[in-house]
């Protein structure tokens, strides 16, 4: 048989996992945070199952939404920050300032896709292969953000770590819905100046979240299964890369 007819085997010790990203926030409001909330899992269909297993017990079918949580919805919150919490994940995001850091001179999508890239590179150990899911945003015809964010993240890691992206409708997966319980978390906490005094049900979650994560605060910090950083420069295209961790 010649070299070129046997079958690819991927080896064994290769590591695969899925990235799932969401937005929180509103883009050049002022004194506020945007923040790129992200999910990353080896082992997505045990926890989608164990997601559907906290739906069932509540009897919460709509879509997971940090900006929809309220006193009825809070067992459910606490359950569902709790189980993530505890799973072998990566849970994090990039911090932006709403005002400050975005470029009139630069389409909005093209931005996102900048932010995107960005998490995704620091967030993919050496030797690791990923597909990233994204939330799906407008663009242009023939555009998407998902096909920039592929190209811009495997250039920066002189690979092919991305094997592939994919533009999701956040309504189509609960995995999408949990970057958005991410990045609205960190972006309740930062946005209040001592979030232990707060007691809203947003604030309850995210502090519940927090504490799950056995985290002080949701500063800046990469360790263990967490991964957070703050940006302070104009989003542009193909800026330095997001800080790793392995």
């Amino acid at each position: 048989m010649e070299s070129s007819d046997k079958e690819f085997k991927l080896p064994k010790n290769v590591d695969v996992s899925s990235i799932y990203i969401d937005e929180s926030g509103s883009r050049n409001s002022r004194g506020g945070f945007f923040v790129v909330g992200f999910v990353k899992v080896r082992d997505t269909a045990i926890l989608a199952r164990k997601i559907r297993e906290i739906r069932q017990r509540h009897g919460f079918y709509k879509e997971i939404h940090f900006s929809q949580i309220n006193k009825r919805s809070l067992a459910f919150y606490f359950d569902l920050v709790e189980t993530l919490a505890s799973e072998n994940v990566r849970v994090g995001g990039s911090v932006y300032d709403a005002h400050n850091s975005f470029s009139s001179d630069v389409e909005t999508w093209k931005q996102q896709a900048e932010m995107a890239a960005r998490l995704v590179v620091g967030n993919v150990n050496r030797g690791e292969l990923v597909n990233v899911f994204l939330d799906l945003v407008q663009t242009p015809k023939g555009e998407t953000v998902a096909q920039v964010v592929k190209a811009e993240a495997n250039r920066r890691l002189k690979s092919r770590s991305v094997l592939e992206a994919y533009d999701v409708n956040s309504q189509a997966t609960d995995l999408l819905q949990l970057a958005d319980i991410v990045a609205g978390s960190i972006k309740c906490e930062r946005s209040k100046n001592n979030p232990e005094q707060s007691t809203t049900p947003k604030t309850q979650v995210a502090a519940r979240f927090r504490r799950a994560l056995e985290l002080d605060n949701f500063a800046d910090i990469q360790q263990g299964k967490v991964n957070i950083m703050s940006f302070q420069e104009s989003i542009t295209i193909d800026t330095r890369p997001y800080k790793t961790i392995q």
